[in-house]
């Protein structure tokens, strides 16, 4: 397959098998961005690639994924996903500071404290929480929200087991001086040692977390002697969608949306508008396997379906991602693909 890109960004055309057990190609242009000071974003100069593989903050333990892979066929929704830091206005050290993300109708507001831990020196009196610690910046990771594990019953947290502050039994020994999370719901905060609110974060969230765990499917021994390798009838593409389950949006992007961040920067404030920038892929597809065969042409579809923001390095990318149906996976029948911007 020739492509043509008449675009500054980065461009792959891959085959996958879909659910139903189908042949698809998958187009996906990823498009990286300057986060102006004000006004309207422009393309960048230097282009993040696509990535295949996740990369995480710690690629020695794991953890938290930084930068989830991009080479997935097809997301359902709109991942809204911020790579950074909460930043105290001014510069100043403060006990807790509100962080906000907004991108055109969608807002999310995070509470970030410093740290904190449990008292429970005495059974004869509930646990306290130590007043927090301040701070002026903090790394807006999941390892610092609400989950983990009670290491005095193996329970775990299955939406965060990265996380800190999951208790199942009211124990001194597991409870005392156990740091509570960093990130929270304002609307939802911690006040006793067995609230179990929903974790926070900004990031991209685990494969393996629930529940976008639940939409990979059932692979039992009836997959294993009618499916395998093929991915399960009951799997979902709601796997393929990375963001927190709250920053998921329906209907994609339209790709104009007014950004603002709300103390993600140093600067305290950062407001801009997404480039506007559209995708148009046409394909060249055979009609036959014959080097003579006719062609017909056939456009495809691509939805503004990622925006992952870097404050730090004052860039963003978006993934526009687009499918269409194919013969094989070798995709012979696709002569050409051409990508413009319009």
């Amino acid at each position: 397959m020739e492509i043509e890109n008449y675009t500054p960004f980065m461009v792959e055309a891959i085959p996958f098998r879909s659910p139903e057990g189908k042949p698809i190609l998958s187009v996906i242009v990823k498009g990286t961005f300057n986060i102006p000071t004000k006004g309207t974003s422009e393309i960048a100069h230097k282009q993040i690639p696509i990535f295949f593989g996740d990369e995480f903050y710690d690629s020695a333990k794991g953890g938290s994924v930084k930068f989830e892979a991009d080479a997935v066929p097809f997301k359902p929704k709109a991942d809204i996903v911020l790579v950074g830091k909460a930043y105290a206005p001014g510069g100043r050290f403060v006990p807790f500071v509100d962080v906000t993300l907004q991108v055109g109708n969608f807002k999310k507001t995070m509470r970030v404290s410093g740290d904190r831990h449990w008292d429970f020196t005495s059974d004869l009196l509930p646990p306290s929480i130590s007043p927090p610690v301040p701070f002026n910046s903090m790394e807006l990771i999941y390892e610092r929200s609400f989950g983990g594990m009670d290491p005095l019953t193996g329970g775990r947290c299955i939406e965060n087991p990265l996380g800190r502050g999951y208790f199942d039994k009211k124990s001194s020994k597991s409870i005392n001086n156990a740091p509570l999370p960093n990130l929270e719901d304002p609307e939802h905060l911690i006040k006793n040692w067995d609230d179990h609110p929903k974790p926070v974060g900004f990031g991209f969230y685990g494969k393996t977390w629930m529940p976008r765990f639940k939409y990979l499917g059932t692979y039992d021994e009836k997959w294993q002697k009618e499916r395998c390798p093929d991915l399960p009838l009951d799997f979902r593409y709601e796997f393929f969608n990375a963001a927190h389950p709250d920053l998921q949006v329906k209907g994609y992007l339209r790709g104009d949306e007014e950004v603002i961040l709300l103390n993600l920067s140093p600067e305290g404030k950062l407001e801009f508008k997404l480039s506007g920038i559209k995708i148009k892929v046409t394909l060249t597809k055979s009609q036959g396997l014959d080097r003579n065969a006719p062609t017909v042409s056939e456009e495809v579809v691509m939805n503004l379906d990622t925006l992952c923001l870097i404050p730090e390095e004052k860039v963003f990318y978006q993934v526009w991602r687009g499918i269409t149906a194919i013969s094989d996976l070798g995709a012979l029948e696709v002569k050409k693909a051409q990508i413009n911007i319009i």
